[in-house]
């Protein structure tokens, strides 16, 4: 069986894991290295309309197999239409999936601020996005939403900024669980690929 290749795209919450990765020595989110190759480009600030998210963050000499999406919260305004940041945030996954020739796309939810770090309703932009991202991911094969578990309930996983993942030599638990949301996304959603790989095998026989 082929070493799959895994690529976590995102804005800074991404760049900040990457960096906890090599620290921790856990850069491949903990997974097997002989199943699993695990890249990350994250960059912060990163919004779904700067010309760089297309032009770098999405062009690839090597395509991956599975790729996980952590992006949208920054393009979150006073006026912004929920609606449309979903799609928007979907048509991502669709040029993954049809235009580059990813096999899966993973969508991540968007995870909330403290109010004094960002726009008036903020939060409740996230939750209705979230909302539509499971909705329109649903019915799309090769695209799926993820939940992050233990980032819902309140903010104590937030740092002093309100805005980052808390991560700190004394309190690193929000970064590890984040790790950890991230990577059960993936082994789960790579099933797809060893059962299609699985009869593919068969059909050649």
């Amino acid at each position: 069986m082929r070493i799959l290749n895994v690529c976590v795209i995102g804005h800074s919450h991404i760049r900040r894991l990457r960096d906890y990765g090599m620290q921790t020595e856990t850069d491949n989110l903990n997974l097997d290295s002989e199943v699993f190759k695990v890249s990350f480009r994250g960059k912060g600030g990163l919004r779904l309309n700067k010309r760089v998210f297309r032009s770098e963050i999405l062009h690839f000499d090597s395509i991956p197999d599975v790729v996980f999406l952590q992006i949208g919260e920054n393009d979150i305004c006073e006026n912004t239409n929920s609606e449309k940041l979903a799609r928007d945030i979907i048509s991502v996954g669709q040029y993954l999936r049809d235009g580059v020739g990813v096999k899966v796309v993973i969508i991540g939810q968007l995870i909330r601020r403290m109010q004094f770090a960002t726009c008036q309703n903020f939060n409740v932009f996230v939750v209705q996005t979230n909302e539509h991202l499971k909705r329109f991911a649903e019915p799309l094969g090769g695209i799926y939403f993820w939940g992050h578990r233990g980032f819902w309930k309140d903010f104590h996983y937030l740092g002093p900024d309100g805005v980052h993942l808390l991560c700190t030599p004394a309190e690193d638990q929000p970064m590890r669980k984040f790790r950890r949301s991230i990577r059960n996304a993936v082994i789960l959603h790579s099933k797809v690929l060893s059962h299609y790989a699985t009869q593919k095998e068969s059909q050649e026989r």
